[in-house]
């Protein structure tokens, strides 16, 4: 009963507040607060539910709707610390659906769906470097097609009514490589963990996860360097974002989404 009630409030908070939001930057400035204080509650509830859920199946089932509800709470938080920055505000009532859209889909589906895993502290470590990664990227793809999407307002002049509301490009810009940044290095530092003290990362079941994981951090790895080393930027540099996190997204959720539903 508390888990559902809490689920429900988390879920109404957030898409409250996204409402608002998308009617703020359309509107008034009034209406800041209150998304404020939607968004504190939605975190909270959202927070309780995932321990309610970890109290009660002892970290043994991390299926595919509880990581995505850890991944949509975390994106949920990094977004709403940045305040009334106007690149966050722009993006939030996107990232607070996807917040309620997880939410509703770990109610619906029975916590010990997926195979149990063996939660050593070796493998939480690992778990927590990729659910931070995986947030951190996320979010990096989130401001870069924000960044293809301002770009493109501004150059059609379709902008007129927003144009106060919209961010700047270029502090989007340097925000999206910063993310891009912390995310790639907490990435390597999980696959790091992963090889040393996992053993199973060539496994059978384990293979294409491995394989396209990989290929993900290399494509992030090149995107990194080559902006740092050569200037990438732009379009092309969110392009290739786009491409690498379809192949994190495939490793991780693709396999999963086989092993706790297909499979499960």
């Amino acid at each position: 009963m508390i888990f559902t009630t809490l689920t429900v409030i988390s879920i109404v908070a957030y898409l409250s507040g996204a409402v608002i939001l998308s009617q703020r930057m359309a509107g008034p400035n009034r209406m800041l607060r209150r998304s404020l204080a939607l968004s504190v509650v939605a975190l909270f509830t959202h927070f309780a539910v995932l321990a309610l859920q970890f109290t009660e199946n002892g970290l043994v089932y991390l299926n595919l709707f509880t990581t995505l509800a850890m991944i949509t709470w975390l994106l949920s938080l990094f977004n709403t610390l940045r305040g009334d920055h106007p690149a966050s505000l722009l993006l939030r009532p996107a990232i607070f659906s996807l917040a309620a859209v997880s939410l509703i889909a770990m109610a619906l589906v029975p916590a010990y769906v997926g195979r149990p895993v063996d939660m050593t502290p070796i493998f939480a470590l690992h778990i927590s470097l990729a659910l931070l990664a995986s947030a951190l990227l996320t979010l990096a793809t989130f401001y870069g097609v924000q960044l293809l999407y301002v770009n493109r307002l501004l150059k059609t002049r379709s902008a007129k009514a927003l144009s106060e509301r919209l961010p700047p490009l270029m502090s989007i810009e340097r925000y999206f490589f910063r993310l891009l940044t912390a995310g790639t290095i907490l990435l390597t530092l999980a696959i790091v963990v992963g090889f040393i003290y996992l053993d199973n990362w060539f496994a059978t079941g384990q293979l294409h996860k491995t394989i396209l994981s990989l290929l993900a951090w290399v494509s992030f790895g090149s995107i990194v360097v080559i902006h740092y080393w050569r200037g990438l930027r732009g379009r092309l540099a969110v392009y290739y974002t786009i491409g690498a996190s379809t192949l994190l997204i495939l490793g991780y959720f693709g396999s999963r989404f086989v092993r706790d539903i297909l499979l499960g």
